[in-house]
């Protein structure tokens, strides 16, 4: 494994998800996704989650599948942003790791592919999600890269998946989101994966994969 640590982002208020809960939380085929996440992650050495709303309710979860798991707790959720949460959990770190977003349900296989790439890397795959973060994709010497990020529809989109170093999140400028962070390493390397963002059902309290 050319990467040791993983970064989860739980840290969000989760206030659109519509279920009362974190969507890290949210039952997929009768367990939290969270700790499906966890199914593949046993080769790295360090997993760093980042906490914020239900704090105590996620710690509890992950603990039950890596009792070593490190916590970063955001004590004002409501005030501090996403970005603000997730520096907190790279304060530490000296070197690349492997950035997923909370709702993102990964595979084993999107793991290793995104461990073996280069440095800057995010995850994408063609748009399916109903509000994406697309990526707009570079040709001639740009061509595999991403080129900048848009609210626009686009072919592919971000699924919350990356490969970072921690300069590629400390001492941003003042945004809210990570890919906002990340433009200004642009262009960084797309890497096609099989993710998927976790989206609820309405007017229920199980979720299903987006696309």
């Amino acid at each position: 494994m050319s990467v040791r640590t993983v970064l989860i982002s739980c840290a969000g208020t989760n206030s659109r998800f519509g279920l009362n809960m974190p969507r890290c939380l949210a039952p997929v085929e009768g367990r939290p996704l969270i700790q499906w996440q966890f199914d593949h992650l046993q080769d790295f050495e360090d997993v760093i989650v980042v906490v914020g709303c239900q704090a105590s309710e996620i710690m509890r979860t992950v603990l039950e599948k890596r009792p070593d798991a490190v916590f970063a707790v955001n004590h004002d959720p409501q005030k501090a942003n996403l970005l603000e949460a997730m520096a907190m959990g790279v304060n530490f770190l000296r070197e690349p790791f492997i950035y997923i977003d909370g709702n993102t349900l990964v595979s084993s296989t999107a793991i290793q592919t995104m461990a073996d790439a280069p440095c800057p890397s995010i995850g994408i795959r063609r748009t399916y999600s109903g509000n994406p973060v697309a990526v707009m994709l570079g040709t001639g010497n740009h061509e595999g890269e991403v080129i900048g990020f848009t609210l626009e529809p686009q072919e592919y989109e971000w699924i919350g998946l990356a490969k970072l170093d921690p300069q590629h999140i400390k001492g941003a400028p003042e945004v809210e989101c990570v890919y906002q962070a990340i433009e200004r390493f642009l262009p960084i390397t797309a890497v096609e994966v099989d993710s998927a963002e976790v989206q609820p059902i309405p007017q229920s309290e199980h979720i299903r994969l987006a696309g």
